[in-house]
């Protein structure tokens, strides 16, 4: 085990040490959570008040934390390392003392608010294909070298979180990473510790401005992570998004390289000619050493172009064959919760479930969904939803997504999402607020398994049926209560 001297740390990122005087004692490991605190360990007070901080750091010390890391000083029975930046401090410390496990890894960090799941699943396969171990890091779970899984309970873990898990990986042979890197994870530094090789951006629409407070703000975090690029990185950034500028103006200003990719118009690497279906899409690769060559990706959508473009040029990064990446987008899998079919047997409609839980998510899908359908027959069938909103966040998106759903859909079941803490029919009915009254026909059913339910029993042959917002989520957080709840399951079980 890695011991480090916590004067060490100071003196290496900075601050003060009370009590003063001598070494301190040694650090074997760096915690945000008291309760995970073990002997020997640093706890990081991060959270709260000051009267926070010294709350929970007297659970940590009883539990043998030997130093407390925190904004501001207070009297405890171990040291105490006071910092301004108490999370980025955090993150940097846990990086040395877990041995800095990323420093020999190839890291690509990707940021936006859609797409980060499905481009960074992708940028994980790219890389295998190109000779790489790579660990992935993200919503739908965490897959490390040798076929280690953990769960996920944040899109990016904390910072000395994600140093642990890189220590896992690193010693089952693992050589790169890719890792979501969400807006609130880039407020609270948890990617502190990690010099991205390449940094990526998949789009800019509304979502998280109950913690942003306005779109501005989320804006400018994202830019934070091209910022913080070295002169060494590279920024891969989608040129159809009005927020590019801002994003290739940070990454320049921080010296780093910038590639753009289109799927609309021009860029360093682009796709073109795009025919999509059901069961994938069928596009022109041109750029980064790729002349023109027709290709075909398992994965539905425009929406899935832009992120395999992403993908790709974060992976061309590193000088691999143009052939290589080719081949491995011809083998894509889409990531888990993603437009997952569920199978139907002989009903003779569609199933699928998926995570979009945005208003442009749902519109992208939606969309997808409803040009299958019209380039059926005439005698096509008709695209159910079953979807709602989270509790406790953004409320402003709520009335947008009926919106999208009553114009896109035939038959709209509006339902539970995760309410938290809030009333389920009042946040049914935000979203019924933005639904007019023509379009789609609409149903309301609070209970999310009878929605499922009710979608199932009126599906007929040529339907399709999709069920949004959770994708690969298998737990329902209804108040206080986290249930066991797997869209996928639970289709399953109304099927037989």
């Amino acid at each position: 085990m890695r011991r480090v001297e916590l004067i060490d740390l100071v003196v290496r990122l900075g601050g003060s040490l009370a009590p003063v005087g001598g070494a301190g004692p040694r650090i074997t490991g760096v915690h945000l959570d008291s309760r995970r605190v073990g002997a020997g360990d640093l706890f990081a007070a991060v959270s709260g008040s000051v009267e926070d901080s010294e709350h929970y750091s007297v659970e940590a010390v009883r539990r043998g934390a030997s130093a407390v890391l925190a904004r501001r000083a207070f009297a405890s029975t171990v040291p105490v390392w006071v910092v301004s930046e108490a999370r980025r401090s955090a993150g940097l410390a846990a990086a040395l003392v877990y041995g800095e496990p990323a420093q020999s890894m190839f890291k690509v960090g990707i940021t936006g608010t859609n797409g980060k799941t499905t481009t960074a699943h992708l940028v994980g396969q790219l890389l295998t294909c190109a000779g790489f171990k790579p660990a992935v890091l993200g919503t739908a779970g965490h897959r490390l070298a040798d076929g280690l899984r953990r769960a996920a309970t944040h899109t990016t873990p904390d910072a000395p979180e994600v140093q642990r898990l890189l220590v896992q990986h690193k010693e089952f042979g693992g050589n790169a990473l890719a890792m979501e890197v969400s807006s609130h994870a880039i407020a609270q530094e948890r990617h502190a510790g990690i010099d991205f090789d390449v940094a990526v951006f998949t789009n800019l629409t509304r979502d998280h401005l109950d913690y942003h407070k306005d779109f501005e703000t989320y804006l400018q975090t994202k830019a934070r992570l091209f910022a913080g690029l070295t002169p060494r990185g590279t920024a891969v950034l989608n040129a159809d998004d009005p927020a590019c500028p801002r994003m290739a103006e940070a990454a320049t200003r921080a010296g780093a390289r910038v590639i753009k990719y289109s799927a609309r118009s021009a860029g360093d690497l682009c796709a073109s000619d795009v025919r999509t279906d059901l069961s994938g899409t069928d596009f022109v690769l041109n750029g980064m050493g790729i002349s023109r060559t027709k290709i075909r990706v398992p994965l539905t959508g425009r929406y899935n172009v832009e992120n395999a473009l992403a993908a790709a040029a974060a992976v061309l990064v590193t000088g691999a064959s143009p052939s290589t990446i080719v081949d491995g987008l011809a083998t894509a899998s889409a990531a888990p919760g993603r437009l997952e079919p569920v199978a139907t047997n002989e009903r003779g409609f569609t199933l699928l479930v998926d995570y979009a839980h945005s208003e442009d998510a749902l519109s992208n899908v939606c969309r997808v969904l409803r040009e299958s359908l019209e380039a059926r027959a005439a005698s096509a069938g008709r695209l159910i939803v079953v979807f709602g909103c989270g509790g406790d966040r953004d409320k402003g998106k709520r009335a947008p997504m009926g919106r999208v759903v009553q114009q896109l859909a035939d038959l709209a079941i509006v339902t539970s999402d995760n309410p938290r803490s809030e009333d389920p029919a009042g946040i049914i009915a935000e979203i019924v607020a933005g639904m007019d009254q023509g379009g789609a026909e609409r149903i309301v059913e609070i209970d999310r398994r009878r929605a499922i339910e009710t979608a199932v029993s009126r599906a007929r042959v040529g339907d399709i049926v999709l069920i949004a917002g959770k994708g690969h989520e298998n737990t329902q957080t209804i108040g206080s209560q986290v249930l066991e709840f797997d869209d996928r399951l639970v289709a399953a079980e109304a099927l037989r």
